[in-house]
């Protein structure tokens, strides 16, 4: 077991890559406790659309920031990164590791890179957009959003209609691109760290998503959204805004089939995966392990191991 308190290992990836798979073996590698940076599983009763770690991963290592949230609250990038500051140093101080995994780019920006704290907000530019939003639709604001902030857009669902008025009401408050209005204030993570990322080939990524979705549906991912609607819940939540999520809501509403619902679904999950990688590979200096080039997953681990140690 190595002890490896100096430095804080970052393990991204795209959604279905296998990184809670291999988290859980390096975790025990490296005497370490997991950081969750996904920004759904921190909620509760998604638990099957999210793929969150089952009980026996959860019970083997450690983890935070997972079902901590109901679902009617919001979980900005700048909480997760105050959160996860605060647990990287009572990890440290108790000499384990703190491991960060996930695939939420802009969570995982946020902590290494800080968050703004200049004023952005304005009731009356948001209601206008909000207004907007009525009238022509979520895809029209989402492609205005591209042209003026592309970085921000490829990180968020389209329909995600919340999200996108917030990066537009920061454009037109400040004049300036979200991604670039928060890289002016660097208040990240004050301690050294390191990027992993695992990939495998697209091919092989894709059919890994199809057949998750598959899984998805056999495992009742029908039945849990049936309860979060049993709830009092109406699919409008920001937390469910979700690829899986909403193709779902489409189907109980008698809007779709479950087969064109879970064709979607594996379409958007694709779509989302690649936009992952794009924003990994643009944004920070990660180190990737292609895993279709290891024999097992211990492989897997050992590489990556000996790559955070050698940091």
């Amino acid at each position: 077991m190595v002890q490896l308190r100096k430095i804080v290992p970052i393990l991204v990836g795209p959604t279905a890559v296998g990184k809670t798979s291999v988290s859980i073996v390096l975790a025990q590698d490296l005497n370490a406790e997991i950081i969750s940076a996904d920004s759904r599983q921190v909620y509760k009763h998604m638990n099957i659309g999210t793929a969150k770690p089952s009980s026996d991963e959860l019970d083997a290592v450690p983890h935070y920031l997972v079902d901590i949230l109901e679902l009617d609250k919001v979980y900005t990038a700048g909480q997760f990164a105050e959160d996860a500051l605060n647990l990287i140093a009572d990890i440290r101080s108790r000499d384990k590791t703190p491991l960060v995994i996930g695939g939420s780019g802009f969570y995982i920006k946020a902590l290494v890179e800080g968050i703004f704290d200049t004023p952005s907000r304005d009731d009356a530019v948001r209601e206008s957009l909000e207004a907007e939003a009525e009238k022509i639709g979520s895809g029209k604001l989402y492609e205005r959003l591209r042209k003026v902030d592309p970085d921000y857009a490829a990180t968020i669902h389209p329909n995600n209609i919340k999200r996108i008025i917030r990066a537009l009401e920061i454009y037109e408050v400040t004049g300036k691109p979200a991604t670039e209005h928060f890289e002016e204030e660097h208040q990240g993570i004050p301690y050294p760290y390191v990027f992993i990322g695992l990939k495998r080939p697209r091919r092989q990524l894709y059919e890994r998503i199809n057949l998750r979705v598959e899984q998805m549906i056999k495992d009742g991912l029908v039945d849990e959204v049936r309860s979060i609607r049993e709830m009092g819940y109406t699919g409008e939540e920001n937390a469910l805004q979700t690829v899986g999520y909403q193709e779902i809501f489409k189907y109980l509403d008698g809007k779709i089939s479950l087969e064109e619902a879970i064709n979607e679904i594996q379409k958007n999950t694709r779509r989302y995966a690649k936009r992952q990688m794009t924003w990994f590979r643009n944004q920070h200096n990660v180190t990737w392990f292609d895993l279709d080039e290891y024999k097992s997953r211990d492989e897997v681990v050992t590489a990556c191991n000996e790559h955070i140690t050698k940091e």
